[in-house]
């Protein structure tokens, strides 16, 4: 009777684990993603890992904040240059599936997207814009159908120093602990499956 209880009451407490909610952000730009994780004012680096010692500076800003008891603000991310276009449309689909098989549930309170043309010369800077522009068509409806989007904003420039199209995306979102859990998993196997078939096709060119 006495490990009934016990597994009753590790179930119970799973299940009110799950019902925490959560927040965070994600930043894909020219230096990769960035993933954090908050719960209260406890605020975690998930990807990538943070390095093992931290810096005095760090440590006592993250000391005053547990004094206080205060959240991190969450501030207008800085303009940082994007990443490469090919690699965000080939990850929203990945993160779309996964983020619908809650069924909406995951909230995105804040979406910028920034998407940068590669134009040569002037003459081909309409093209390289319209291609950009097809490119968000194909982008958007993945984001719009899988998660409930608060506020958001688009824009597109064209740069002729560029040798190919960039990306900038930043999102703030919200979801129930449990559902975290869930997503991160799915994504990470799916990730996994990605990366792997990248590497491999680098391998084949680099052997051609």
């Amino acid at each position: 009777m006495t490990v009934w209880i016990v597994l009753g009451a590790i179930a119970a407490a799973l299940v009110l684990l799950s019902l925490i909610p959560v927040g965070g952000t994600v930043e894909y730009s020219r230096s990769g993603t960035l993933v954090h994780l908050r719960a209260g004012p406890l605020c975690i680096r998930v990807y990538p890992p943070k390095p093992k010692h931290k810096s005095k500076a760090e440590e006592t800003r993250a000391e005053k904040r547990r004094k206080k008891g205060t959240k991190p603000t969450e501030e207008q991310p800085a303009p940082r240059p994007g990443g490469q276009l090919s690699t965000l449309k080939a990850m929203l689909p990945l993160v779309a599936d996964a983020a619908g098989q809650l069924r909406r549930k995951v909230r995105v309170d804040k979406l910028l997207l920034d998407v940068t043309a590669a134009a040569p010369d002037p003459a081909m800077a309409a093209l390289a814009f319209g291609g950009v522009n097809a490119a968000i068509g194909m982008i958007w409806p993945l984001l719009e159908n899988n998660f409930n989007i608060g506020e958001r904003r688009v824009r597109t420039k064209v740069d002729f120093k560029l040798s190919e199209p960039e990306a900038y995306l930043y999102g703030a979102f919200s979801m129930r602990l449990g559902q975290a859990v869930v997503l991160a998993l799915t994504l990470g196997i799916k990730f996994l499956k990605l990366w792997s078939g990248q590497n491999q096709e680098q391998t084949k060119k680099e052997a051609v």
